[in-house]
């Protein structure tokens, strides 16, 4: 459980003693809630949802690795944004419902994995999908937006209906019109130890958006 703060954002560090203390494992954590992480001490809703979407990750390593690949993920946000565009159809045009922000904030969560595949090897360079990611990601901002400015927007349910529609074309165009193989292509993992400690390496390795975690420094000299 303790593990999983440590290759999170630096700010999470100080929760640390406070998972020691409570014994906080890994099983509790595959399940916890928010009301829980208030009563370790995170009050902060920031650092709520970073340790929630990294278990997310984890959980989706250990279930969708062998079977997830850039039309897996397309079909994940088509089916959203195609829910979403159809509940918006049929809902009060003049203000957005509590469960059309929840399908809005389920829509835009799908989006997340599919533009990290879309920013790396072997996509990321590639005229074409990075021009789909930027598509993906204005979109996705769009709606985010819009959804935010709920009662200062002119129509905002027909405007997102909108964004939802193209979004859904786009995760259609991926699943059903590009040819090149990979988007077929799973995902693999390679496992590493490191036995030294970190301030024996060499170098500092941060973790990033997505889940990616990088290597941020190389020290001089180092081995």
């Amino acid at each position: 459980g303790v593990n999983i703060v440590y290759g999170l954002d630096n700010s999470m560090y100080h929760y640390v003693q406070s998972f020691t203390n409570n014994e906080v494992g890994g099983k509790q954590l595959l399940n916890i809630r928010p009301y829980e992480l208030e009563q370790l001490g995170m009050l902060s809703i920031g650092h709520q949802e970073i340790v929630l979407e990294a278990v997310e990750y984890l959980k989706n390593f250990n279930y969708n690795l062998d079977k997830e690949n850039l039309q897996f993920l397309a079909l994940h946000v088509a089916s959203a944004a195609q829910s979403l565009s159809k509940q918006l159809k049929y809902s009060d045009q003049t203000k957005l419902e509590t469960q059309i922000l929840k399908d809005i904030t389920r829509t835009i969560a799908a989006l997340k994995p599919l533009i990290g595949w879309l920013d790396r090897v072997p996509f990321r360079g590639q005229k074409n999908f990075d021009e789909l990611r930027t598509m993906i990601m204005q979109l996705g901002l769009e709606m985010a937006t819009m959804a935010m400015r709920d009662r200062f927007s002119v129509k905002p349910v027909e405007s997102i209906c909108s964004t939802a529609d193209k979004l859904g074309k786009i995760a259609d165009y991926i699943i059903q019109d590009i040819s090149d193989p990979m988007v077929l292509q799973p995902a693999s993992l390679e496992l590493v130890t490191l036995k030294k400690r970190e301030s024996d390496l060499g170098f500092l390795i941060m973790p990033s958006l997505n889940g990616i975690h990088r290597i941020a420094e190389i020290k001089f000299n180092s081995p």
